[in-house]
């Protein structure tokens, strides 16, 4: 598949080309083995296939992209872990709500998970924790909640780590995450682009390498604007390093200068 047949795609899903720059080559092979499923030749004929709405969920979820890893990003997890769940602990003392947006596969939730329960032995006592993981896809999510990961999936994490939250598995040298840092979890199909958020107020939602990435700006700012809307004040919202606000929100101000963590403020 040449380019141009991509971008005409890309255009009709209100998906980025820029946002495909990197992972264009495999979404490629995805489609162009979806059109020989179908039996179809020409991108023309593809497009007008997307017409049924089966199809046009299939192709939407070929476009998925489940690339991540644990502790993405050290920098955002040390300030998350040292300065801001201290702080958020500090002031919520029955219940903290978070939420991963577009979770893929469940490394950024499960890290969130290990790195709460790290902090356990900071606190004589620690709020309970409800961490809401959506993505659109649920194959995705059926994996994610499953916990299991190939021994390269788990490349940076410390021994100390790996044998505190997983267990070895004697197939293909896979880890299953510990049950007890799954207590926490609810796994949902949510989609960002048609409907509205999970109920309730956040005090911390990751958004990160999703929405921001692979949308055209003009698509993805009403989704935006209804995930912000969902953070509760004084909560913190997670972006990509590489990824920016639609606009400026005037009810979001950067946490210590750094351009993809964001706090509400309050009234």
């Amino acid at each position: 598949m040449d380019d141009y047949s991509f971008k005409q795609l890309l255009d009709r899903l209100g998906l980025s080309w820029q946002g495909y720059a990197r992972v264009r080559k495999g979404a490629k092979k995805r489609i162009s083995r979806h059109m020989q499923e179908l039996g179809l030749q020409t991108m023309k004929d593809y497009l007008h296939a997307l017409d049924n709405p089966e199809i046009l969920n299939q192709v939407e979820l070929l476009m998925g992209v489940s690339i991540s890893s644990f502790f993405r990003d050290r920098y955002l997890w040390r300030i998350l872990g040292e300065e801001i769940l201290p702080g958020i602990i500090r002031k919520n003392h029955e219940i903290i709500y978070a939420w991963s947006a577009g979770c893929a596969l469940g490394q950024e939730v499960y890290s969130f998970a290990m790195l709460w329960d790290m902090l356990k032995s900071r606190f004589a006592r620690i709020p309970q924790l409800q961490l809401q993981a959506t993505d659109r896809n649920p194959d995705y999510l059926e994996r994610a909640g499953a916990g299991v990961y190939s021994r390269s999936s788990l490349k940076g994490l410390q021994d100390d780590i790996i044998k505190t939250y997983f267990h070895e598995l004697p197939e293909k040298s896979n880890y299953r995450v510990v049950d007890y840092l799954k207590k926490d979890i609810v796994w949902r199909v949510h989609d960002l682009m048609r409907q509205t958020s999970p109920a309730g107020k956040f005090q911390i939602i990751f958004l990160r390498n999703s929405l921001l990435t692979y949308y055209k700006e003009e698509n993805r700012t009403p989704a935006f604007l209804n995930v912000a809307d969902s953070l509760d004040e004084g909560g913190f919202l997670f972006i990509g390093r590489r990824e920016k606000l639609p606009y400026p929100i005037q009810t979001l101000s950067s946490f210590k200068d750094c351009s993809y963590i964001f706090q509400r403020r309050t009234s």
